[in-house]
């Protein structure tokens, strides 16, 4: 689907590369979530699949030849124009004709729940339905592979919750997905692989699963380091123990040893402030990556 190797782009007159030896390969049906704080090159990135920019090094290939469909992360729609005509418009530039033209528009307006904003001037929208109209205008493309930059920012709870389900059935339906945000819940629930960017370079690309662990276990968080019994505890019942940003988790729990520990806990002289049974989140496990870098 994509293929990446080497990659690099520097913008004219930096310093330092935007994008250094980035190599990934994504296939049909799987979603990769891209993080990265601020700058990290996320963005740049998207350009370059997109085929907004040209790689200044190493070799970038989709391999079906179809230009993505795209989401950005700027409104990109004619202010001055009704929805409907928007969505024409972006039709026509798509070249969509017949029945296919119809099919994709009615999913479009269904899946972003514009239709009863079809006659308003997108000007006039409010921010969140301005995101609808920006996702839906995205998605008219019929392609293998669609990339959403910060989509959802500014949308309500509701509009949040149709959107992201929209992309789990493209994922579903063969289409292949990188998805960027800061709301790092939404990227755990979409995405089966998590890529992380640092300074323009790829720090981790794993599975989500092997990520996160499928392993529920305990969530800690203790005002300083780990008591010193606690710990010849789990090392003695040979339980995984690994620091995140704010605390620790207790790996791969049964029945009695969740009952042992907890009944150890309540005796230290100092309680934990958190005490959750569960697997780390995608924002844990990110800042403990990041060494806490929003």
């Amino acid at each position: 689907m994509i293929e990446l190797a080497g990659v690099g782009y520097r913008y004219p007159g930096a310093e330092q590369p935007a994008l250094h030896d980035v190599s990934l390969t994504l296939r049909a049906g799987e979603c990769l979530g891209l993080l990265g704080a601020n700058g990290a090159g996320k963005t740049t990135l998207l350009s370059l699949i997109s085929g907004l920019r040209q790689p200044g090094a190493g070799q970038l290939r989709v391999t079906d030849g179809q230009r993505p469909g795209m989401v950005p992360q700027q409104l990109a729609f004619y202010p001055e124009l009704k929805v409907r005509e928007n969505l024409e418009l972006f039709a026509d530039l798509h070249c969509l004709r017949g029945q296919i033209r119809r099919q994709r528009m009615d999913w479009v307006i269904a899946r972003t729940a514009l239709a009863e904003r079809l006659p308003r001037q997108a000007g006039n929208l409010s921010g969140g339905e301005q995101r609808r109209l920006n996702f839906a205008i995205g998605l008219l493309q019929p392609t293998a592979l669609y990339l959403f930059d910060e989509a959802t920012v500014g949308v309500d709870a509701h509009s949040r919750q149709l959107l992201l389900a929209t992309v789990e059935e493209l994922t579903s339906e063969g289409h292949a997905v990188i998805y960027t945000s800061h709301y790092l819940d939404e990227v755990e629930r979409v995405a089966n692989r998590i890529l992380l960017l640092e300074r323009g370079q790829v720090k981790l690309d794993l599975d989500t699963r092997a990520l996160l662990g499928e392993q529920h276990g305990l969530l800690l968080k203790w005002p300083g380091a780990l008591p010193e019994a606690l710990e010849q505890e789990l090392l003695a019942m040979q339980l995984p123990f690994k620091r995140l940003a704010d605390g620790w988790h207790i790996e791969a729990l049964q029945g009695a040893e969740l009952a042992r520990l907890c009944t150890l806990i309540a005796k230290l002289p100092e309680l934990p402030s958190l005490l959750r049974f569960g697997r780390p989140s995608l924002e844990q496990l990110y800042l403990h990556l990041s060494g806490g870098a929003l």
